[in-house]
């Protein structure tokens, strides 16, 4: 799956060899109708062959055009990352997968550009935000609209401190807390062993530098606030590392995994 960016919709919007195929459905994200979201793909690529035949592709040209998107129905990964509408966007040399916070009806259309209308209201929505959860032993990336909450799934960023660092035992040996200063500043405050406890704030920091490497390329064009969620302590040293221009100040304190 891709994540939708102003990058990503340039690139769209270039030429692209061949004949272009732009599918758009409504998926479900859980009960019974989610079982109908591999079914009506199925059903849109049909449709696009036909479209295709009729456009003058030989049947092993379609066959080899849609593969990438037949697998789709196939894939583990894609059925769990389902959210509110699918838009595929597929061509000789392209393809796209976008799963994203927004209902879109049927549609196929096959032309020597790619459709793209459906998606600059996303692009220009001010009500999208992006919720970054964080932990020693998981990171998360969500992105939310008014209506809803999706987890992007996150390829270049370690999943825990222990992959990054090789470092597991960091929690048994510190202890983090965070105090107020007077006048509402506050600070992070570590008691344990002197030089030790230098080392694990390093340890975390390079973790966290690790993760905001991950994340420039997904939110290099967003516009969007991001907000953290996780231990408060984790805060200011996640700040520390942190290269997004719009990370939000306040945070969402307490445990991570809640949120979804």
């Amino acid at each position: 799956m891709n994540v939708l960016s102003q990058d990503e919709i340039k690139t769209l919007l270039g030429k692209h060899q061949g004949l272009c195929v732009s599918i758009f459905m409504p998926t479900f994200r859980t009960g019974a109708e989610s079982q109908q979201n591999q079914i009506r793909l199925r059903n849109l690529l049909r449709s696009a062959e036909e479209k295709l035949l009729a456009g003058g592709l030989r049947p092993q040209e379609i066959k080899t055009l849609l593969e990438p998107a037949q697998a789709l129905p196939g894939n583990v990964l894609f059925r769990r990352r389902q959210s509110d509408g699918l838009a595929l966007f597929i061509s000789a040399d392209l393809f796209r997968c976008f799963c994203l916070p927004e209902t879109f009806g049927e549609l196929i259309i096959v032309a020597d550009h790619f459709h793209v209308k459906p998606l600059l209201p996303l692009l220009g929505s001010d009500n999208r935000f992006y919720i970054l959860a964080l932990s020693q032993k998981e990171v998360r990336l969500l992105e939310g609209t008014g209506k809803n909450i999706r987890e992007i799934e996150l390829e270049s960023v370690p999943g825990s401190l222990a992959e990054a660092l090789q470092y597991d035992e960091l929690g048994k040996q510190i202890r983090f807390r965070t105090g107020a200063a007077g006048g509402g500043d506050h600070s992070t405050m570590v008691s344990g062993h002197g030089a030790e406890l230098d080392d694990a704030k390093d340890n975390l920091l390079k973790y966290f530098r690790l993760i905001d490497r991950g994340l420039h390329d997904l939110l290099r064009d967003e516009r969007a606030p991001l907000v953290l969620a996780g231990v408060d302590y984790l805060f200011p040293i996640y700040r520390e590392a942190n290269t997004y221009p719009r990370l939000i100040e306040e945070g969402i304190p307490g445990n991570p995994q809640g949120i979804s």
